[in-house]
């Protein structure tokens, strides 16, 4: 049961009674009904229900009668009835008042209808309330549904489902923004206690009662539903109807959002171009960079570039479906399923920047492993195998023009050594980066003096030591993975290694021995 005293008492023949005390508790919520026949019987009440009696057992005692409304009030109870007439002529004075006083509905009963005619009447009349509410819900439920089926891009989803659900709401985006707003509540006492903890609950706001519902999709937080009303009840029904909007709701939220961030992205690459082109300053590049999402530049990121010169994405409309079907191919792509990412063209290319989250370790393992499927998941999309130039981490918003660099620095290095792999760093060509203005004369002397004594080998052995060092760098200085990439023994490698060292009189153990040799064979390549 579920219905207030004050609805209780229009139904026959509870009707034929009348409220004598406590009216300013119409309002509570009867959840049951109880008989009373022990003095203690409060012992043995529960919230929300309503007790019936004769009154025998506090008769001629009007301290018991004060007594037991003050346990029912403490207990939660929704009112009290008697039916007077057998050991109560009428209900004294001091009883009304105290009830009057703690707001706790005293109602006289019918004298001449039994009990049981009064409970079964309520729960008849609870029966067909609860079969005409759900006949109500299951009707606005195939609304919800039959609209989520048939809306698009035109539809006014706020107007629709405010026409459905027949209640007001609101609708606040993530950011505190308000999309929508049918109640009577203004804005800015809508959002006075912003920001809000994205959890369900029951409020008041102004006297309107409001269920405050946040908008997930796909595990983020797009925005919050307010449901208001005076009568607004706290009911599964209900809630089942709200939740059943808020689902509709979040994939609209989840449109407008991509739909902003797809424009912005490319106004972002168009704003690239005009800079690169000398006709915008950077940091008007940067005033539109701030545009997009902020938690892409709240920790760490990648830059990759991707050129796609064999594809004719020159409408704008071709290229918002492109990074549209890139991003839910991402969705559903781990380890990028939950990555914060952007994409732009710039000159025919794919500038993306995708956020590595710190709880997934902003390490050089982590960078390698996103950036890795990335150009996998481009290479499926794409039907061809383009290679992506991936920036080092970056972590600030003024930096993003400092990645995108890289990535161009690491694409014309990569084609001026003919470096053909689908994913190059430039962290393993920076070091070339910085010397690649160092004097051929110089490099030269350098690489011949160091190296001069391997020269002197046959040019299997030169071939086969220095295929051995340069693994050995690229590989960080691992053994074990040195040695996977050669096909050879560990044991083979570190001979290999002391070998080297034996013969260009170097300790391969000294940094600086390292760095010497290393910068001989970046030489050698340079030149």
């Amino acid at each position: 049961m579920n219905i207030t005293v004050q609805e209780a008492m229009t139904i026959y023949p509870l009707s034929e009674g009348k409220i004598v005390a406590g009216a300013g508790g119409i309002s509570r919520i009867i959840s049951a009904l109880n008989l009373m026949d022990a003095p203690d019987i409060y012992n043995w009440m529960k919230q929300g229900e309503l007790l019936l009696t004769t009154g025998y057992a506090m008769k001629d005692s009007s301290e018991l009668f004060v007594e037991l409304l003050h346990n029912l009030n403490e207990r939660g109870s929704s009112g009290l009835g008697i039916k007077l007439g057998r050991y109560w002529k009428e209900i004294p004075s001091t009883v009304l008042k105290e009830a009057d006083r703690l707001n706790f509905p005293l109602i006289e009963l019918p004298f001449e209808v039994t009990f049981s005619e009064q409970i079964t009447a309520l729960f008849q009349a609870q029966y067909e309330r609860n079969t005409k509410k759900l006949n109500q819900v299951l009707d606005i439920q195939k609304q919800l549904v039959d609209f989520a089926l048939q809306a698009n891009e035109r539809s006014n989803y706020f107007e629709e489902i405010q026409a459905i659900l027949q209640c007001p709401f609101a609708v606040v985006d993530v950011l505190g923004n308000l999309l929508y707003n049918a109640t009577s509540v203004s804005e800015k006492d809508l959002l006075s206690q912003w920001p809000w903890e994205p959890e369900y609950r029951l409020s008041r706001l102004l006297g309107q009662l409001t269920y405050h519902i946040p908008l997930w999709k796909n595990s983020q937080l797009l925005g919050y539903f307010l449901v208001m009303s005076s009568s607004l009840r706290n009911t599964s029904s209900d809630k089942g109807v709200y939740h059943q909007a808020a689902v509709i709701l979040s994939y609209h939220l989840e449109e407008i959002q991509l739909h902003q961030t797809l424009t912005v992205g490319l106004r972002l690459g168009e704003a690239i171009e005009r800079y690169l082109q000398g006709s915008l300053s950077l940091d008007e590049v940067g005033e539109r960079a701030k545009r997009l999402s902020g938690d892409i530049w709240k920790g760490a990121y990648l830059c990759i570039v991707t050129p796609l010169n064999e594809m004719s994405l020159h409408e704008q409309v071709q290229k918002k479906v492109f990074i549209r079907q890139l991003q839910d191919a991402m969705k559903d792509a781990p380890p990028l399923t939950e990555l914060i990412s952007h994409h732009m063209f710039v000159h025919s290319k794919l500038f993306s920047l995708i956020q590595i989250p710190d709880k997934l370790g902003a390490n050089l393992t982590t960078m390698k492993r996103i950036a890795s499927s990335y150009s996998q998941l481009l290479r499926v999309l794409l039907n061809c195998s383009p290679s992506s130039y991936i920036s080092s981490m970056k972590r600030t918003l003024e930096n993003f023009m400092v990645g995108y660099e890289e990535c161009m620095e690491a694409q014309r290095l990569s084609e001026q050594f003919a470096i053909d792999e689908p994913d190059i760093y430039f962290s393993n060509l920076e070091f070339t980066y910085l010397l690649r203005h160092v004097p051929a004369t110089v490099m030269n002397t350098y690489t011949n003096t160091l190296l001069q004594p391997l020269w002197q080998k046959d040019e299997e052995y030169i071939t086969e030591m220095l295929r051995t060092i340069g693994s050995y760098f690229e590989h960080n200085g691992l053994i074990n993975e040195t040695a996977k990439d050669l096909y050879i023994h560990r044991n083979t490698v570190l001979y290999r290694l002391e070998k080297i060292g034996e013969l260009l009189h170097l300790d391969l153990k000294n940094p600086n021995d390292l760095l010497r040799i290393k910068l001989a064979l970046l030489f050698k390549q340079l030149l």
